[in-house]
């Protein structure tokens, strides 16, 4: 009996010396995601980034669709193109992204390229403020056209429906007119033109596309009414 109760007393001694059960381990939380740069947005330009499904890093202009776009890193042009356009970039670099508008207008803004990241630059075209003349490079093909008719008829058929959603210069019109072959034509122009010039206060410089003096005077009388 005696031997019973010593064994007993052995089994709760060692239970009580017994080493608790280790501490549950608790699990790292995954580290978070890097933010994405925020979309940078003014009245003039809008900077936003998206993840490249190929891992690239990437700087593109989006539009204004034509614009003439260079890319700097620096005094180093990266990319020199037409809108749209893409460049690759170096991570955490700064790139200086700069465009000259189908308008005309200067845009240029600073940009971040990020590691596995498109940047993606849209410029806002500047808003027209009434009637636009024809650009240069649109009046450039202009011309060429007129110049593909054969005879003045066709010429003129040309100019006047243009003339009908177009708007010129003075000096676009005094091209216009020394395209035309015949003196007779030549004045013919001049009425189809002279209610598209924006800029009516040069159109005195038409006199100087006519070599007579009565032909001049028919022009100033024409502008005159």
């Amino acid at each position: 009996m005696a031997m019973k109760r010593l064994t007993l007393g052995l089994l709760c001694c060692a239970c009580a010396t017994a080493a608790p059960p280790p501490p549950a381990v608790k699990e790292k939380p995954a580290p978070a995601a890097e933010p994405m740069p925020a979309p940078v947005v003014d009245e003039k330009v809008a900077v936003e980034y998206r993840p490249q499904s190929e891992g690239s890093t990437l700087v593109e202009v989006l539009s204004p669709p034509g614009a003439r776009v260079d890319v700097r890193e620096g005094q180093a042009l990266v990319g020199r193109d037409v809108a749209p356009m893409t460049v690759k970039g170096e991570a955490d670099h700064w790139y200086v992204v700069a465009a000259r508008l189908p308008s005309g207008a200067l845009r240029e803004t600073k940009v971040q390229a990020r590691a596995g990241q498109v940047a993606s630059v849209h410029f806002a075209e500047a808003a027209p403020q009434g009637p636009q003349a024809m650009s240069r490079e649109a009046f450039k093909d202009f011309v060429h056209n007129v110049d593909m008719e054969a005879g003045d008829e066709a010429k003129l058929n040309l100019i006047h429906s243009a003339a009908s959603h177009e708007w010129f210069t003075a000096a676009m019109a005094g091209v216009l007119i020394d395209h035309i072959v015949h003196r007779e034509n030549k004045l013919a122009a001049v009425p189809i033109l002279k209610d598209r010039i924006l800029d009516r206060e040069n159109a005195f410089w038409l006199y100087q596309h006519f070599t007579y003096r009565e032909d001049k005077a028919k022009v100033q009388e024409m502008l005159e009414h």
